[in-house]
């Protein structure tokens, strides 16, 4: 602090210094009021305050109509396009996806299962490509002009449709395996990999190496399986010939030279990890849509197993069961699992002698034990429906199934019980 004379007295002057503080953000930073959310659609933006509402956009950019609003009795969709018959086929351009087309050509996007449906050639409806042909009716069917399909979700309105909706409770899935002869499928295996990593994915780059008399062509997507293991003995059930082969995964062929019958390719799904040894092949299609289907016979089954060794499987699960196409199941069929007998005596096995044991409390002696009866035999009991499990795919001596639902823990050698019709 300075000092200073003044009148011939020595004085000490405090200095003040002033400093101007501005909002200039940090560098990096972007301004103070910047929307941080304005390239997101609005359903994906922050909310503070609950009762501001949203627009929530379920209208898809290649349809007319614009965002639809969330009121009470909002349509859940726009129309499409009017005035634009419907083609027969579809030239997929760069950017296309099935909601886009079924939003454009049927007003409706949530149908792209059906689309899907209708051509059996798409292995992975995430997956179209510039050039493919999509079948958008049925041959010499007359087409439409003007909206093809209106869904509302509103109370007090009705869903007018060109074509059905997918059935309700229809399965999704992607086959995860199947039982049969591995070796017939087999086209080639993984040798390599362009990154530098043991366990591959989806986006890595591979090397196959093809057996002789396979033919390539740069586009073709083909199957990653294994052969998990082969099925155990169960009692009263038919064992079917073959292994469990597990799907891993999708490649898709960049690459293809048939001298020394060596092929690259890109992983675009992956199930699971892969590695090097895992099998290539030409398995059928990757997704199964599975409407549900009436039984057109009586069959009686066993569970075998399920995709992976579990001693107990549940709802969402899958599992194997021993009987197929040739019994003739077909898939969307529903089977029932029941059980007939005391469900707790059944678990005596597994347990200690100790477990039937109790202590009559209401004896006058020092704690007198005594032994659970067990009477009746399991023929004697009525059959009690405790699962359901959906057919997906039909082999000709196997089947895989999903679990639907499910009371009680499902076990290799339950029965399954399908009724023609139902």
């Amino acid at each position: 602090m300075p000092w200073r004379r003044i009148a011939g007295i020595r004085v000490r002057v405090r200095l003040r210094l002033q400093t101007t503080v501005t909002n200039a953000p940090a560098y990096g930073y972007p301004p103070a009021g910047t929307d941080l959310e304005a390239h997101l659609p609005s359903s994906s933006h922050a909310l503070s305050d609950i009762n501001k509402g949203d627009s929530f956009d379920l209208g898809s950019g290649s349809a007319n109509s614009g965002p639809v609003k969330g009121n009470d009795d909002a349509p859940g969709v726009g129309l499409g396009r009017k005035g634009a018959p419907m083609p027969e086929i579809h030239m997929v351009n760069k950017g296309d996806t099935l909601w886009d087309l079924c939003a454009a050509y049927f007003g409706n996007p949530w149908m792209w299962p059906t689309l899907w449906s209708q051509n059996p050639q798409l292995q992975n409806p995430h997956w179209i490509y510039p050039g493919d042909q999509l079948r958008l009716r049925a041959p010499g069917e007359m087409p439409v002009t003007g909206p093809a399909q209106s869904l509302v979700l509103g109370s007090g309105q009705t869903s007018s449709t060109r074509k059905p909706m997918v059935p309700r409770s229809t399965v999704f899935l992607r086959n995860m395996g199947y039982i049969d002869d591995p070796d017939q499928d087999i086209w080639g295996e993984i040798v390599g990999a362009e990154e530098e990593q043991q366990l591959l994915t989806e986006g890595n780059n591979i090397y196959m190496m093809m057996r002789p008399g396979v033919a390539l062509r740069v586009g073709q997507q083909l199957s990653v399986f294994r052969t998990s293991r082969k099925i155990e003995k169960i009692e009263g059930a038919r064992m079917p010939p073959g292994q469990i082969v597990a799907f891993k995964g999708t490649v898709k062929i960049t690459r293809w030279n048939p001298t020394t019958r060596m092929a690259t390719g890109q992983l675009t799904e992956s199930l699971d990890i892969m590695e090097r040894g895992a099998k290539i092949g030409q398995v059928g299609r990757r997704f199964d849509v599975v409407p549900p289907k009436p039984s057109a016979v009586d069959v009686q089954a066993r569970v075998l197993t399920g995709m992976y060794p579990h001693e107990i499987m549940g709802k969402d699960q899958v599992v194997f069961i021993d009987r197929g196409s040739n019994d003739g199941l077909v898939a969307g069929n529903r089977l029932v699992i029941i059980r007939r007998g005391d469900t707790w005596r059944k678990t005596l096995p597994r347990q200690t002698e100790m477990v039937r044991t109790t202590i009559r409390l209401d004896d006058p002696d020092h704690a007198p034990l005594e032994v659970t009866p067990l009477g009746g035999k399991d023929a004697d009991f009525p059959t009690e429906i405790v699962g359901e499990i959906r057919i997906l795919r039909a082999q000709k001596w196997s089947s895989l199934a999903l679990v639907v639902q499910s009371q009680v823990e499902i076990e290799p050698g339950d029965r399954a019980v399908s009724r023609k019709g139902q």
